[in-house]
């Protein structure tokens, strides 16, 4: 028997605008005048056009070797098996910040690449904050479990292709509006699906950033 899956919808987080430098391959420099002004431009416009929603479901988890089996999905993977190490369930699920943030991407590029550059970084920033948002709630919500960071097909060994087993468990088409093309790239393009590990141990971390966290030699870092 699968477990219900649940459609939601979200209100953006705040969007931290350096993650959005981050995003534009500008890291820890300073802010560059010309770029920090088309940000300006750009993060009204950007922030009306997203609709963030998404869907999820809470499944057991059982792991024998590499093999894992969330009851209605099973995969291989080394490195998903040692990450959910300890998890008795997971949070499977997708989030978007729908179609009409990929729409006035596409507008941009016809007159500005530059515009289009930093909308997409400013998409990129921003479901990653939705699903930080997400993830803290669920946490909130679980005081007695440790979520583990977010795992999204494609990392280590889990291959990109159990994309399509993921978001079929959920009917996130029907569900949040997100697809898969046949070169297994979610539609619309700004959307996330993950797998969330829940245990009694895991990342002692409040937000699950592993790229600001100086602990190297973290079991759970991705």
């Amino acid at each position: 028997m699968t477990a219900p899956v649940a459609p939601f919808s979200g209100v953006l987080p705040p969007l931290p605008r350096k993650n959005i430098f981050r995003y534009l391959g500008m890291g820890r420099a300073a802010e560059d005048p010309a770029v920090a002004a088309l940000v300006d431009e750009c993060l009204p416009d950007f922030l009306d056009s997203v609709h963030c929603r998404g869907c999820y479901t809470r499944v057991a988890v059982r792991i024998n070797g590499e093999d894992v089996d969330f009851v209605a999905a099973q995969v291989s993977s080394a490195s998903l098996s040692r990450h959910l190490a300890g998890c008795a369930e997971a949070i499977l699920f997708a989030a978007t910040l729908g179609p009409q943030a990929d729409l006035q991407r596409r507008r941009a590029a016809v007159t500005s690449p530059a515009k289009a550059l930093v909308l997409d970084a400013m998409g990129s920033a921003a479901i990653e904050a939705f699903c930080d948002q997400l993830c803290e709630e669920w946490a909130k919500n679980n005081p007695a479990l440790r979520l583990r960071p977010r795992f999204s097909p494609g990392y280590g060994d889990l291959p990109l292709s159990f994309q399509k087993e993921l978001l079929a468990l959920l009917d996130s088409g029907r569900k949040a509006g997100i697809t898969l093309s046949s070169a297994l790239l979610m539609v619309p393009q700004k959307s996330v699906s993950a797998i969330v590990g829940m245990g009694q141990t895991g990342c002692a971390m409040g937000v699950h950033n592993c790229a600001d966290c100086s602990k190297e030699d973290c079991a759970f870092r991705l």
